[in-house]
C-alpha cells in the first residue's frame, strides 16, 4: 500500500506540473518558468533528478537562440540546474545551440555554461567541452581556451574517434582557417543531426573556397610581384577558371594586403 500511495502522489505531482506547464505555455516568452523550484520540490518526493529530466523535455523546445525565447529558456535552465547540476543533456544542448545566434552576449554565456557543465556533468559528455572549445575558437578567437577544452573533449570517455583525433591535434594546424575547416569537418563527421551536417558542410565549402582563392592570390603575387587589384584578375590571368559559388551566397573580393574576404553590405 505504501508503494501505491507513493506512486499516486508522484503521478499527481506530474499532472500538476503538466497543468502548470500548459498554463505557462500560453503566456509570453518573458514569463518565469512553467513551475517554480519550490513547487517542483514539493511534489517530486525528493526525486529531483527525475523532475529535472521531465522539465528538460518540455524546455528543449523553447528555441533559446530566438530573442523572445531566450529569457524563458534561461530561467528554465537555471531551475533544472538547481534541481540536478549533474544532468549533462541541458549543458550539451545549450553550448551547441546558444552560439548559433546574432547576439554576441550569448557566446560568453555559452562558454560559462560549458565550463560549468564540463566540471559537473555526470557522466562526462564530450559534447560539452567540445562545443565550448568551438565557441572559443570560432566566435571569441581565444585559441588558448579552445585548446584547453578540446583537450578535455579528446580525453572524455566514449568520445567519437573523429572528435578525439581532431581535439588532440588542434594545435598542429598552421593557419586559423585550417583550424576552422578542421573543426567543421569534425562536426560533420560526428553529428547524426542532418541540419547540423548540412550547416557544417556549407562552412567547409565556404572556408575551402576562401583558402583556394587566397593561395592563388599568393601565387599571383609571386608571378607578377604585386597582388591582384580585383578577385577576377585570377580568372583573367588564368590562375582559376571561375570564382566558385559560395554556399551562403556571399561575393568574394580583394582587400588591402592581398587578403581575400567576402563583400560587406
Amino acid at each position: 500500500m505504501k508503494k501505491i500511495f507513493i506512486i499516486c502522489i508522484l503521478l499527481l505531482g506530474v499532472v500538476l506540473l503538466q497543468k502548470e506547464y500548459v498554463f505557462q505555455k500560453h503566456k509570453t516568452f518573458k514569463s518565469r518558468v512553467f513551475a517554480s523550484e519550490n513547487l517542483i520540490k514539493t511534489f517530486d518526493l525528493g526525486l529531483h533528478s527525475a523532475a529535472a529530466s521531465f522539465m528538460w523535455i518540455n524546455t528543449r523546445g523553447e528555441l533559446p537562440f530566438l530573442s523572445e525565447g531566450y529569457q524563458k529558456f534561461k530561467n528554465d535552465f537555471d531551475v533544472i540546474n538547481s534541481l540536478d547540476a549533474k544532468l549533462s543533456t541541458p549543458y550539451a544542448y545549450t553550448v551547441m545551440v546558444l552560439p548559433t545566434t546574432q547576439y554576441e552576449d550569448r557566446f560568453n554565456e555559452a562558454t560559462r555554461i560549458g565550463g560549468e557543465g564540463t566540471q559537473k556533468a555526470v557522466p562526462a559528455n564530450w559534447k560539452i567541452p567540445f562545443y565550448t572549445a568551438v565557441t572559443y575558437h570560432l566566435y571569441l578567437k581565444d585559441s588558448q581556451k579552445a585548446a584547453y577544452y578540446f583537450d578535455i573533449a579528446g580525453h572524455t570517455e566514449d568520445v567519437p574517434d573523429t572528435i578525439r583525433r581532431f581535439s588532440l591535434n588542434y594545435g598542429i594546424y598552421p593557419t586559423e582557417r585550417g583550424k576552422t575547416i578542421a573543426i567543421w569537418k569534425a562536426i560533420y563527421k560526428s553529428s547524426n543531426e542532418m541540419s547540423v551536417k548540412e550547416r557544417a558542410e556549407k562552412y567547409i565549402i565556404h572556408f575551402t573556397i576562401l583558402d583556394i582563392l587566397q593561395k592563388n592570390v599568393e601565387i599571383y603575387k609571386k608571378t607578377y610581384g604585386t597582388y591582384p587589384s580585383d578577385i577576377n584578375d585570377l580568372i583573367l590571368k588564368k590562375f582559376i577558371s571561375k570564382i566558385p559559388e559560395d554556399p551562403f551566397g556571399f561575393t568574394f573580393q580583394m582587400y588591402e594586403g592581398g587578403v581575400v574576404g567576402i563583400r560587406g553590405e
